[in-house]
């Protein structure tokens, strides 16, 4: 199955009613990540008057947890899961840091505040779709390169090329795209071209904003 997640650390900063939220998301694979990136945030941050987490990790966002560090129950950590859960991101942890301003936002005001912040800091950071592409090698002559190269970029598919004697194309389609595009780059190529199918893997593939 497709899943997204963000493929580097973000860092945005929020101030409403003169307090400061900072929210950091990063990438993370596993809950001993997650607790690593944790720990360093904290520490960074030692001084502040709260550090909230969330995160959710697997393809269906399967593993999920988070914290209000002291905020009252409901206002912090949940908001910031919330966030991560209606964008779909996964893989990914959030820690919201609050330096409390001296006037109280409510409940309601720290809900929007922590979801504000969350949100901002996932739409910011650079992106990437896992999803499954079939490799497909083919080797053709310098002189149909050209014609190639434009229907694939026109189709944006993921690829790399190998100049030797003669060139090498490598690139990534989805499964079900295979058959037809074996078709178009045959009548492209007017069959001079060799064909090689290899596995299906996920990939990672960056998503432009």
């Amino acid at each position: 199955m497709n899943y997204t997640t963000i493929a580097d650390e973000c860092r945005i900063e929020y101030v409403i009613e003169k307090s400061r939220f900072i929210a950091t998301a990063a990438p993370c694979t596993s809950e001993e990540e997650v607790q690593a990136f944790f720990t360093r945030i904290t520490k960074e941050f030692w001084d502040a008057t709260h550090n909230c987490t969330a995160y959710t990790l697997g393809p269906r966002q399967e593993q999920q947890r988070s914290s209000d560090n002291g905020e009252p129950s409901g206002t912090a950590g949940k908001p910031i899961l919330e966030v991560l859960k209606k964008t779909g991101i996964t893989d990914t942890a959030i820690v919201v840091t609050r330096y409390f301003g001296g006037i109280k936002l409510g409940a309601g005001g720290l809900i929007r505040a922590y979801s504000h912040s969350a949100a901002e800091a996932l739409h910011q950071a650079p992106k990437e779709l896992h999803a499954p592409r079939t490799c497909i090698t083919i080797r053709i002559d310098y002189s149909l390169f050209g014609g190639v190269e434009r229907y694939l970029q026109e189709g944006k598919y993921s690829y790399e090329v190998k100049f030797d004697e003669s060139v090498t194309v490598i690139l990534f389609a989805e499964p079900e795209e295979v058959s037809q595009l074996e078709t178009k780059l045959t009548d492209i190529c007017n069959g001079r071209l060799t064909w090689d199918i290899g596995d299906t893997i996920m990939v990672a593939i960056p998503v432009k904003a």
